[in-house]
């Protein structure tokens, strides 16, 4: 953290100085928003560039056209469920029950199209019947997190750990524990068409990071998040609800790990209720690798893409070479302590130099 931000997150002895108090925290919060936000992500970039450099040397076809798609593809569902940790980790939380909402998202919105559907045709009213289903049953999963979080006052390591169970339960009691085929064709465009060159998938996706790195950048609310994650006591003398605003946060997480769960469902033209039941590690991964911290008041959503993909690449590189898969986890474990070491010695220097 920023001396800059140091001095805006720390509290004023009287009530009247809260307004002079935020003002300082905007100042900070646009500073971090400028250079070292700039410097992290091409610093990224470059890391991203380098290890694909190396993938091609090792193996040429790494670089074809149908690889290249892959690694958009794959980075689909993580980078979804890491935009919406990207806020709430920003806010100063972690959600861990992202993966199990994409399960429950994913069950709901294949136990409709599947009842729905008659067999024939593309039926995209039915289809995007599921996708609605699927948005609003993570909208309630996150609402419910923050609702507890905030109005209950409890820690949201804690409340999220156990709504994971229960939304993991719920996806399960759906339909037993078995998965869930027989849906519209107009699922499978979207879950696995393309607009001319352009994976349908990678573009929704693509579509939601644009309006997630405009929120945080252009809106109130967007401030609102990182205010939070910095000094909540100063977001409250503002006159800013901050149980609101953990509501909208976690809400936010909740509507892009529906998006997952239902672009899962449809890509793979099945229902599971184990699905991306290792995406939350990659999701908390892709947002470290980002250069968002565990407590909160910095990140950008273009560090947590770069992230999202350095994973992906890393992932399809190892396949292509014939690498076993666990060894994924281990090169996805290693980058990401790495990631946190080179952040925290980065926001030291930034201390020491604006001491």
């Amino acid at each position: 953290m920023t001396s800059e931000l140091r001095d805006a997150a720390r509290p004023s002895a009287d009530d009247e100085d809260g307004g002079a108090e935020v003002g300082r925290g905007r100042a900070a919060l646009n500073f971090l928003r400028g250079s070292s936000y700039v410097a992290t992500s091409v610093r990224l970039l470059i890391v991203l560039i380098a290890i694909s450099v190396g993938f091609g040397i090792a193996q040429p076809a790494f670089f074809s056209s149908a690889s290249i798609t892959n690694i958009f593809v794959s980075a689909v569902l993580v980078l979804l469920l890491a935009l919406g940790e990207t806020y709430v980790m920003i806010s100063g939380g972690i959600d861990l029950s992202v993966a199990g909402m994409l399960a429950l998202s994913g069950m709901v919105a294949g136990q409709i199209m599947s009842s729905l559907y008659t067999g024939s045709g593309s039926q995209w009213g039915v289809t995007l019947l599921g996708l609605l289903a699927a948005l609003a049953t993570g909208l309630a999963g996150g609402a419910l997190n923050g609702l507890a979080i905030s109005r209950l006052r409890l820690n949201s390591l804690i409340v999220t750990l156990g709504t994971m169970g229960v939304f993991t339960g719920v996806a399960s009691l759906i339909s037993n524990g078995n998965p869930i085929t027989n849906f519209p064709a107009a699922a499978f465009t979207l879950g696995d068409g393309k607009w001319g060159p352009v994976p349908i998938m990678v573009a929704i996706a693509a579509g939601a990071v644009v309006v997630y790195a405009f929120v945080t950048s252009q809106t109130r609310f967007g401030r609102h998040i990182f205010a939070a994650g910095a000094n909540r006591e100063a977001l409250r003398r503002a006159g800013v609800s901050v149980p609101l605003v953990t509501i909208g946060v976690f809400c936010m997480a909740g509507l892009v790990a529906g998006l997952a769960g239902f672009l899962d469902t449809a890509h793979f033209l099945t229902a599971s209720p184990t699905a991306g039941s290792q995406d939350l590690l990659l999701a908390v991964a892709a947002v470290v690798i980002g250069g968002t911290p565990l407590e909160g008041g910095e990140g950008s959503i273009i560090g947590t893409v770069i992230g999202a993909l350095i994973i992906s690449v890393l992932q399809n590189g190892f396949v292509i070479l014939n690498v076993q898969a666990y060894w994924q986890l281990v090169a996805v474990g290693v980058v990401t302590v790495g990631a946190v070491y080179a952040g925290e010695r980065e926001r030291i220097a930034r201390v020491l130099k604006g001491a």
